[in-house]
C-alpha cells in the first residue's frame, strides 16, 4: 500500500511538472530578446542614402530604435483587428540647419513610406534637436532668458510628421 502511494505521488508530481516545463519553459526566460524594430533591407538602404546626403553638409545619425512593435501588435495588424495604429518614429541626432533637414525629410518621406516593411503604422514621425544657436529668438525666449528660466545650452526638440494611412472605417 505504501509503495502504491509513493508511485501515485511520483506520477502526480510528474504530471504537474512535465506540462509546466513544456509550456512555460523556464529555461528560456533569461534568453529572450526584448522586442525591437528590425528595419527591412530596402528601408535601411533609403535611410542610408538620406544620411549620406545629409552628412555632406552636417554630421548626423539616424535611428529607428524607438519603434517597438510587439508580436501581438503585428499579429493583430495582419488580421486587421487593431483599434488604432502606432506611429513609425525616426530619430535624427542634433542638427544645425532646420530648413535643410526639412527639405531632405520632405524628399525622403515618400520613399521611406514605401519601404516600411510593415504596413501597420499610421504616421511617419521625424524627431531631432536643433542646436541652441540656430533657434530663432522670439519674445518668449528673450523674456525667459532675461529671468534665467531657460537653460542656455539646451537644444530645442522638433517633431515633424507625415500621415501614412487614413483610418479605414
Amino acid at each position: 500500500m505504501k509503495v502504491l502511494k509513493n508511485i501515485w505521488g511520483v506520477v502526480l508530481v510528474i504530471s504537474v511538472l512535465l506540462p509546466m516545463l513544456l509550456f512555460l519553459n523556464p529555461f528560456a526566460w533569461g534568453m529572450r530578446r526584448a522586442p525591437e524594430y528590425i528595419p527591412s533591407a530596402g528601408l535601411e538602404k533609403v535611410l542610408g542614402r538620406m544620411q549620406n546626403e545629409i552628412n555632406e553638409q552636417e554630421d548626423i545619425e539616424i535611428d529607428t530604435y524607438n519603434n517597438e512593435p510587439s508580436l501581438w501588435y503585428l499579429r493583430d495588424c495582419e488580421n486587421l483587428k487593431l483599434d488604432s495604429l502606432d506611429n513609425f518614429k525616426i530619430e535624427l541626432s542634433e542638427i544645425k540647419s532646420d530648413s535643410f533637414i526639412k527639405e531632405k525629410i520632405n524628399k525622403y518621406a515618400p520613399l521611406i513610406e514605401k519601404e516600411i516593411g510593415c504596413k501597420c503604422y499610421d504616421s511617419l514621425i521625424f524627431t531631432y534637436k536643433l542646436k541652441e544657436d540656430k533657434v530663432q529668438p522670439n519674445e518668449e525666449n528673450a523674456l525667459a532668458k532675461k529671468y534665467n528660466l531657460v537653460k542656455e545650452n539646451e537644444p530645442k526638440k522638433i517633431v515633424y510628421g507625415f500621415k501614412i494611412k487614413e483610418h479605414e472605417q
